[in-house]
């Protein structure tokens, strides 16, 4: 396992914080660099260059003109945008994070009729973890430099 490969693990799928445990917050999540080159990622998403251009394009507009992208193959809804922040995605069964730093993109995936487990107990995965563990693991990698 890289060290890349760690962060998934331990700051995207699973999360200990604040004396609590998080397993499972994720259905699948990666890293890639702004070049397209994959950092990291689970084996249920495969982001492909071509999704990482224009995952640039989006992060690079004043507005947000793109009402839907492709991520892993999968085509996304844009349900909010900030520029050159975030991205936040909905699909069907669930939805996505995309967090942008000075290097990469984090991007988190969450299936509403999958669960995670809160100190042992079951809940829905959903948005709201989606954003935090995304959200957080970006802003360590800005203040990190990557």
């Amino acid at each position: 396992m890289s060290g890349w490969d760690q962060w998934i693990s331990n700051a995207l799928i699973n999360k200990t914080a604040n004396n609590h445990t998080y397993n499972n917050v994720l259905t699948d999540a990666c890293i890639v660099g702004h070049d397209g080159s994959v950092w990291a990622s689970t084996t249920g998403i495969a982001v492909k260059p071509d999704e990482v251009k224009k995952l640039g394009e989006l992060f690079n507009q004043s507005e947000n003109n793109i009402p839907s992208i492709i991520i892993g193959g999968k085509k996304y809804q844009v349900t909010h945008y900030e520029k050159g922040a975030f991205v936040y995605l909905k699909i069907k069964e669930g939805g996505a994070t995309i967090a942008k730093t000075g290097k990469a993109y984090v991007i988190g995936v969450y299936n509403t009729s999958k669960k995670y487990k809160y100190d042992g107990k079951e809940l829905p995965q959903g948005v709201g973890m989606c954003n935090t563990v995304v959200e957080d693991l970006a802003a360590q990698f800005k203040g990190m430099n990557y």
